[in-house]
């Protein structure tokens, strides 16, 4: 049990730093592009989060260099605060290394196709709502 909550307690303040970094860094790119409609700030935040899982991922793939605990606050904590984003692109990734070229295509359009869907289901919602 005190293993399973060192990991939590990992993840969780890896997420508080994560998301807390992801406020204020996209605020601060967004903040230089006051004038325009696109989500500059989000859109350099993802593209970030995805380097740096993707140099973490491939310094630590083959290699222990970093304990359980360590590689939990970094990948879910701090990057999946930073950005899921991150995350599924990773997740993609590795579907695609491992030869499941068919698995990784469904697994990319159906995240970012029903992703939308539900987005846009949540919104139809609060119509009842609102």
């Amino acid at each position: 049990m005190q293993a399973e909550l060192i990991k939590i307690l990992a993840i969780g303040s890896g997420g508080f730093i994560g998301a807390t970094s992801r406020y204020l860094f996209s605020n601060y790119v967004q903040s230089h592009f006051e004038h325009s409609d696109f989500p500059y700030g989000t859109f350099v935040v993802n593209v970030l989060g995805c380097l740096l899982i993707g140099l973490l991922a491939g310094f630590t793939q083959n290699k222990e260099w970093l304990s359980t605990e360590i590689r939990l606050f970094l990948f879910i904590g701090l990057l999946g605060g930073f950005t899921t984003f991150s995350t599924f692109a990773n997740d993609s990734l590795l579907l695609f290394k491992d030869g499941a070229l068919w698995l990784g295509l469904w697994y990319t359009l159906g995240q970012v196709t029903i992703g939308i869907i539900s987005v846009w289901i949540g919104y139809y919602i609060t119509r009842w709502f609102v």
